[in-house]
């Protein structure tokens, strides 16, 4: 993740601040990257939740399940590999 640098300042007295994206473990704050620029010590933190700078890839199984049935019965599909694989003979 990337820190988002242009947020350079924390609040209206304009201490030094960044943004850093984490993650939350019950009362632990893992931080994706290092802080640079504040001193080590004690800090105030705001939490909200993150906003995905990329979006989450659909589930596959949601596409699939998403897509109108086909027209195809069970005959023609086997009649369509049957003719295809007449063709293999002499391969492999």
């Amino acid at each position: 993740m990337v820190a988002d640098r242009s947020l350079n300042r924390y609040d209206s007295r304009m201490q030094p601040g960044a943004r850093i994206r984490g993650r939350l473990r019950g009362r632990v704050i893992e931080l994706d990257e290092p802080v640079d620029g504040i001193e080590e010590g004690e800090v105030e933190v705001d939490v909200r939740p993150a906003q995905s700078a990329t979006p989450r890839p659909a589930d596959v199984l949601e596409v699939i399940a998403s897509l109108p049935e086909g027209s195809r019965t069970k005959a023609d599909i086997d009649q369509r590999l049957a003719e295809d694989r007449s063709g293999w003979a002499g391969r492999g």
